[in-house]
């Protein structure tokens, strides 16, 4: 028989207290991870707050100078008497670490038992099922994002992975980003970074979801990583048969018209294709009308099933309302489905592309090129955004009726914002560089010869 766990630790509180107070020189340890809210009891959360207050100060926190701060608690008991009555009572500060972490514990452990009463406080409220469903999930997954990660770290601890990135990139083992695998546009972007949130907005019939699903078979099918898409607008089967004509190079017209079956080299490249597409891991959720939320909560649990390189999203404005919305417009409520898929981009460490449509005023402008302000709706999305690309066609010249695509680059936090021009395939579902055949396999990266570690330059610090 398992015994039950109690969801409060006093002793452990005292226990932590008391040796922080003796040893002020781990409360650095201790504050690190264990944060004010993760007491019980809000005495206790008030003289941890003194201690750390008195040893940034460098002030020794004793009951006399954490009572000259404050003489008195929120229960109103002398700071004094509780302080000296901890003080007395611990006996050694030898397991004030061990103390803190089961204070932690428990506090985890009365969030999942918030977290139950919560769920089971939404299951008998009146309501959408699926919608109350992916409520459910955003609350359990909440749980899981919490670590045991400092909370401050030093700027020489942060310099660590830096280097170890360096030497990685050095070697030739790591690349900068994700890669489109179209040299003209990675060499203006510089890869996509974790975390990020990319843009990609155009026109209707420009190639947005040909660029964002193009991403995803790159890092997926070519490279072996994991892709995410969310197809708001196409059905799954719609985005498999673009993906198999531009991975085997068999016309879309054919496969649509069955007449690929009767072309011996089209099945080969299609049996070929289709075999690299099977040990791919791309998922598609091609579900209408979802809300920000259930995106998110599908999203991380996919990610926490098998983690994911990348998310793509298409397309922002058919992103459904959230039901009880609080948000006066549409512009608004964009704003804030932006600033969530940059604060999800960072929860998860993936980068999130998502699709966005260009307001249709272009079209009557003198000067058709599009700008950030032509985004749709745009609320806040292009302060949020990490990238920002706009694909333009100009079908009134030879060059846009023969597939040439202006691809500007008008915003991205890591590089300078630049301009290339891509060929857009349509029949294919895909772009390929400008007089340049698309080759999918790349050179390999020689390899340079040992030197000391990039980390050396810290003075051999590990």
């Amino acid at each position: 028989m398992q015994h039950e766990r109690p969801l409060i630790a006093m002793e452990a509180e005292h226990g932590v207290l008391g040796a922080l107070m003796k040893r002020p020189d781990l409360c650095e340890t201790v504050g690190s991870f264990l944060a004010l809210n993760d007491f019980s009891d809000a005495d206790n959360s008030a003289l941890y707050t003194l201690i750390l207050s008195c040893h940034s100060k460098k002030i020794v926190p004793d009951p006399l100078s954490l009572a000259e701060i404050r003489p008195e608690l929120p229960s109103g008991d002398a700071t004094m008497a509780y302080a000296g009555e901890l003080w007395s009572k611990v006996a050694s500060d030898a397991n004030a670490v061990h103390y803190a972490r089961i204070v932690l514990e428990r506090s985890r452990a009365r969030q999942l038992y918030q977290a139950g009463q919560e769920l089971m406080e939404l299951a008998q409220q009146r309501g959408k099922i699926v919608e109350q469903i992916a409520q459910a999930q955003q609350i359990t997954m909440g749980l899981s994002s919490h670590d045991e990660r400092p909370d401050v770290v030093t700027l020489r601890e942060a310099l660590m992975p830096v280097f170890d990135d360096m030497e990685s990139r050095w070697k030739g083992e790591k690349v900068v980003g994700l890669k489109f695998n179209l040299p003209d546009l990675d060499r203006v972007i510089e890869g996509l970074r974790p975390g990020n949130l990319a843009i990609i907005a155009g026109r209707p019939g420009t190639g947005k979801t040909v660029l964002g699903v193009g991403l995803a078979d790159e890092v997926a099918v070519r490279k072996g990583g994991s892709a995410l898409i969310f197809s708001l607008e196409m059905e799954r089967s719609e985005l498999a048969k673009r993906s198999l004509a531009s991975l085997s190079n068999v016309s879309q017209s054919l496969i649509d018209t069955g007449k690929a079956l009767d072309d011996d080299d089209a099945c080969t490249r299609m049996n070929a294709a289709v075999n690299r597409i099977a040990m791919a891991d791309v998922r598609i959720c091609d579900k209408p009308a979802l809300t920000f939320s259930r995106i998110c909560s599908i999203a991380r649990f996919q990610h926490r099933a098998k983690p994911l390189d990348v998310i793509v999203i298409d397309y922002l404005g058919l992103i459904a309302t959230e039901q009880n919305g609080k948000h006066q417009n549409r512009n608004q409520e964009l704003g804030a489905i932006s600033r969530g898929l940059k604060a999800l981009a960072k929860e998860l460490g993936v980068p999130i592309v998502a699709l966005a449509q260009l307001n249709r005023s272009i079209e009557s402008r003198a000067d058709s090129k599009p700008k950030m302000s032509d985004l749709r709706d745009s609320g806040e999305i292009e302060q949020d955004a990490d990238m920002i690309i706009m694909a333009h066609r100009d079908m009134a010249t030879e060059q846009g009726q023969n597939g040439i695509t202006e691809i500007d680059v008008v915003k991205c936090r890591h590089a300078k914002p630049g301009f290339c021009l891509l060929q857009f395939q349509g029949d294919f579902a895909r772009f390929v560089s400008c007089a340049q055949r698309r080759d999918d396999d790349e050179p390999q990266t020689n390899v340079r010869p040992m030197r000391k570690s990039a980390r050396s330059m810290m003075g051999g610090s590990q």
